[in-house]
């Protein structure tokens, strides 16, 4: 589908991350919401509803430290041009 520049066990790899990360949802409403979130996300990605870099920004964490993070205050994200 989509033509990635890594390999499959990264991709896999960030899925299982994705998962686990709410794996301690108790809630029922909340399990609900994360589950049509999910069902959405599939949807859109499957119908080629999201751009290549909708479906990098899962992945920029890991590629680059310093862009994923916030700025500190306001003057320096907006000299940095991020606000």
């Amino acid at each position: 589908m989509y033509s990635l520049n890594m390999p499959t066990s990264a991709i896999r790899t960030k899925i299982r991350q994705e998962f686990e990360r709410h794996r301690y949802v108790a809630q029922l409403p909340t399990v609900d919401v994360l589950i049509t979130h999910s069902h959405q996300e599939l949807q859109e990605t499957l119908n080629y509803w999201k751009q290549l870099t909708h479906v990098l920004k899962y992945f920029r964490a890991e590629e680059d430290k310093t862009a994923a993070k916030l700025p500190s205050n306001f003057m320096q994200g907006f000299l940095e041009g991020r606000n």
